[in-house]
């Protein structure tokens, strides 16, 4: 259900788009930017819902026919602007866009264009955006969801109300997580962390069992390591190719090596992100925290040469062979 109660963190943004409705002073367009999973799809949504209710409460009513209508995902005067391309092209803005904004809401005041990864529009399409976001109808509202703006044309850009969504901190996170009972409290950490401030994005991989199932294997294959011999530990880079195109394995090693120093440097939970692996990390964690360190620069090495479009095995087999060298993790 969308309604700002249920939106964690950015609340003086919040506060400004409710007071823009209450005070009817509505811009005719937003830019929204945030990364992939930062919440401005949820945020946009219900500004969506807010500005079509007929009531003017300080959240969506609920009860009036159109927040029921926006809530069943069939709203007539809300259209999503997408494309099945990598791009939003001139043939999607005038399809979905110039083809039917002058035509009046069916059962509202408003008609809003919600576009969706808007930083994806050529050049072409946002010149043909343009003149309707310099005189549009006075029913219309966009909602335009970016991750940048320098994507954007300063013509286009100087528009549109450009709001950006804060990221959350780790506690944020967990305190949502947990309270919202989508994890155990000892489990939330990892997924606060990992998520990096982006709560879209710790809730997509809490429904994701691919991702809890690789986090769980790496972590055992980890934590045999030390023991296993060289031919051995290399033998993991041939298992591993199918992250190949998943680089996410690198990030649960890196978190596993964060959490070795913090266990052996600190002996305090509390500073263990991965709580619900303790008692694995405790009986690692038997290098010297200088060791660690460098084990964990060569994660991020391998990392980087990845995204570089490093060869994957090779770069698998180093980083291997440095997290094996002086009996290391």
């Amino acid at each position: 259900m969308y309604r700002f109660e249920e939106i964690w963190g950015n609340q003086r943004l919040l506060s400004h788009l409710r007071m823009a409705v209450k005070n009817q002073k509505t811009s005719h367009a937003y830019l929204f930017i945030g990364g992939s999973g930062s919440g401005k799809k949820m945020i946009a949504n219900t500004f969506a819902k807010y500005l079509l209710c007929a009531t003017n409460q300080d959240e969506p009513c609920d009860t009036c026919e159109s927040c029921r209508v926006f809530e069943s995902g069939n709203h007539p005067d809300v259209i999503y602007v997408t494309s099945q391309k990598k791009t939003l092209g001139v043939d999607e803005i005038r399809g979905q866009i110039l083809e039917t904004v002058d035509i009046k809401p069916y059962h509202y005041n408003k008609k809003i264009y919600i576009i969706q990864h808007a930083h994806t529009m050529t050049v072409q399409a946002q010149n043909a955006l343009l003149k309707t976001l310099e005189e549009p109808p006075e029913y219309v509202v966009f909602l335009l969801l970016a991750e940048k703006t320098e994507a954007f044309l300063p013509t286009v850009l100087s528009r549109m109300v450009t709001l950006k969504i804060s990221p959350l901190s780790e506690e944020e996170i967990h305190r949502y997580l947990v309270g919202k009972k989508l994890v155990a409290p000892e489990e939330g950490g990892f997924f606060a962390a990992y998520a990096q401030g982006r709560i879209g994005h710790a809730l997509e991989l809490i429904e994701d069992t691919a991702f809890r199932q690789m986090r769980e294997d790496i972590l055992t294959q980890m934590s045999q390591l030390q023991s296993m011999r060289l031919s051995e530990a290399l033998l993991l880079a041939k298992e591993w190719e199918i992250f190949k195109n998943d680089t996410r394995f690198l990030d649960i090693i890196a978190l596993w090596y964060r959490d070795l120093m913090a266990a052996k440097s600190l002996r305090d939970e509390r500073f263990i992100i991965q709580k619900d692996k303790k008692d694995l990390l405790y009986s690692a964690a038997k290098e010297p925290t200088e060791i660690l360190a460098k084990k964990s620069a060569a994660v991020t090495k391998a990392k980087e040469r990845l995204i570089q479009n490093g060869n994957f095995r090779l770069t698998i087999e180093v980083m291997l062979m440095e997290l094996k060298e002086n009996g290391a993790q």
